[in-house]
């Protein structure tokens, strides 16, 4: 999944996110555009804002944005 898309599915608000990346699963829970809850493994960190859950490194010290297209999404995507 490129970044856009990816970025537009967490603005909807519509889902939580689950994903695999590396064999671990992760998850993106956007509670609402200030309180977004990312886990990945054993991690988890909460973001502000849509950008900054894009664009921080978090995943293996990578941002989503420049990982995404490796997630394999279970249940669509």
């Amino acid at each position: 999944m490129k970044a856009e898309e990816l970025r537009a599915w967490i603005d909807s608000l519509t889902d939580d996110i689950e994903f695999y990346y590396k064999g671990k699963h992760g998850a993106i829970c956007p509670f609402n555009r200030a309180n977004i809850s990312v886990c990945y493994g054993e991690d988890e960190q909460t973001f502000r804002s849509v950008d900054d859950t894009m664009n921080t490194p978090f995943i293996d010290g990578k941002p989503i944005r420049d990982i995404c297209g490796e997630f394999t999404f279970p249940y669509g995507g």
